[in-house]
């Protein structure tokens, strides 16, 4: 599941996620997250990162009282490292690695 604001999840990154066998959730708002997970299963959650503070909080303890493995991310490339959110497979392999660990299949 995608937690952000539409932009954060734009065509290009759906299409090459879709293209790796990932159907994306979402983007939902932080502020919808617990009615969308009221109504779906989520095995993962990348988060935007550029929510203020209390707001990634509130985004946290959900998933983690729901047990939903969850990362924060930037649509950016930042220097100072963390993820990516894009349609890049280094980047999308970096990020079901983590969600998912590492025993699971690499996508090309």
């Amino acid at each position: 599941m995608v937690v952000g604001p539409p932009p954060f999840l734009p065509p290009l990154v759906r299409r090459a996620w879709n293209g790796a066998g990932i159907e994306l959730q979402g983007p939902v708002a932080a502020a919808d997250l617990a009615a969308a997970l009221s109504t779906s299963r989520a095995d993962g959650a990348v988060i935007d990162v550029d929510y203020e503070a209390p707001t990634l909080l509130n985004v946290v303890e959900l998933l983690d009282m729901l047990g939903v493995p969850a990362l924060f991310a930037s649509a950016r490339p930042d220097n100072r490292g963390g993820f990516t959110f894009s349609q890049h497979p280094t980047t999308i392999n970096a990020i079901v690695n983590q969600l998912l660990g590492a025993n699971e299949i690499t996508l090309q």
